[in-house]
């Protein structure tokens, strides 16, 4: 692997994507021992250039388990990456223009390079972007949920990206519209939307709605809300289609999996967040921006924290916004974020419940050592986590009801 890393960046470097008639003088590689993920492998190098250059770099390629690749679709990924960092943000950044003040400047990875070939050359498409560890930008050490400060920090930096599909939108929409066709969408295959397959969000979500009833039956049991969720939930398909659709004028590219692992903080002198960088482009999609929030809130969030912050944090989010684009854009305010989420913080809460079994799953527990996942892969999938996950769910199920975050969902575009 150190091998290939070192070939492939030598050509790279040579063919300019580090400067024009410069060559490789030096690369150390090494792994990268805080992320790991499913969707790609990560290598950090340090490496000279001939004009005397530095840069430490991230380097991602696609998994080596051929089985994985091809069932999640790493191609696809990797080109909804590439093409975000090649195209779209150059577009949007373009369309933004110079700022006045830096507080909006959205913090992403410099890019230097990419390639998507697929197929059997997919081993070795590669992207390389510079280490943002070199400038301080850190993961937040919380693994599951996030404190305020954190919170508020990552709001700001998604709503300054939603801020540029409006200023975009505002300016060239039918020059926006065409980039964001080209975008692949992940969250359907041929078989639909992943989360209504074999009754996955339905099944999710009868384990959290189960636990809420054991411990305060009296007071959801013939709850409107609560039948409105369990609605949802029966028609997962029409649900998702529904709610991951275009929303106009409300919509905008999404991140799409905004969460722990694809947001890193700067620190100050005394260990407080001030910036926070996106990363990871891989699932973005056209729609409305309370797909990101929801995800996002449910899945950094405790109850405690949804309980006693949840306005003060979508108030950050919509003051960010406001504040990130100029005068006459168009951007929604708080009560047009509320019926957004209303409508589509079912998408959120989807994914979230399931990035909680994996984050959370045990498998020392007894109990998954006695199923066998080829026999109902989902029965096998809702066992990750044990009680701990249930509560969760319980508690987003919970959230839900009492937020009225359960209406049937109505296509805006």
């Amino acid at each position: 692997m150190e091998q290939f890393i070192k070939t492939e960046i030598k050509a790279i470097v040579a063919e300019g994507a580090f400067g024009k008639n410069c060559n490789l003088v030096s690369l150390k590689v090494y792994n990268d021992i805080e992320k790991k993920e499913w969707k790609y492998n990560t290598i950090y190098g340090d490496m000279v250039t001939s004009d005397d250059s530095y840069y430490s770099v991230l380097i991602k390629l696609k998994n080596r388990d051929q089985i994985i690749r091809e069932s999640s679709e790493c191609d696809r990924l990797f080109h909804n990456e590439l093409y975000f960092f090649e195209y779209i943000i150059p577009f949007l950044l373009k369309c933004r223009g110079p700022l006045v003040n830096n507080e909006n400047a959205l913090s992403l990875p410099r890019f230097f390079y990419g390639r998507n070939k697929g197929g059997e050359l997919a081993e070795k498409d590669l992207i390389v972007f510079e280490n943002d560890n070199i400038l301080g930008y850190r993961f937040n050490e919380e693994q599951l949920f996030m404190d305020k400060d954190h919170l508020i920090i990552a709001l700001q930096a998604i709503a300054k990206f939603h801020g540029l599909s409006y200023i975009a939108k505002h300016k060239n929409a039918d020059r926006f519209r065409d980039i964001v066709a080209d975008v692949y969408d992940v969250q359907f295959d041929v078989n639909g939307p992943w989360m209504a397959q074999n009754d996955l969000l339905k099944r999710i979500g009868k384990r959290g709605v189960d636990r809420l009833l054991e411990r305060s039956g009296e007071q959801y049991w013939d709850h409107e809300q609560l039948r409105r969720l369990n609605e949802l939930f029966d028609d997962a398909e029409g649900t998702l289609r529904l709610a991951l659709s275009d929303r106009e004028p409300l919509s905008v590219l999404c991140h799409g999996e905004y969460c722990h692992g694809s947001v890193m903080f700067q620190y100050d002198e005394c260990g407080c967040p001030f910036d926070a960088l996106i990363m990871d482009f891989f699932n973005i999609r056209y729609g409305s921006p309370a797909l990101d929030l929801s995800l996002f809130l449910y899945k950094t969030t405790s109850q405690r924290t949804r309980r006693t912050h949840w306005d003060e944090l979508l108030d950050a989010y919509c003051a960010a916004l406001a504040a990130a684009v100029p005068p006459g854009v168009r951007v929604p305010d708080r009560a047009e974020l509320d019926a957004e989420m209303a409508e589509c913080a079912i998408v959120g809460f989807a994914t979230a419940s399931f990035m909680l079994c994996y984050k959370l799953r045990d498998y020392s527990d007894p109990l998954l050592d006695s199923m066998v996942a080829d026999d109902d892969p989902v029965e096998y999938f809702l066992a990750l986590g044990g009680d701990a996950v249930t509560e969760c769910i319980a508690d987003m199920v919970q959230h839900m009801i009492d937020m009225a975050y359960t209406q049937p969902c109505k296509a805006l575009g």
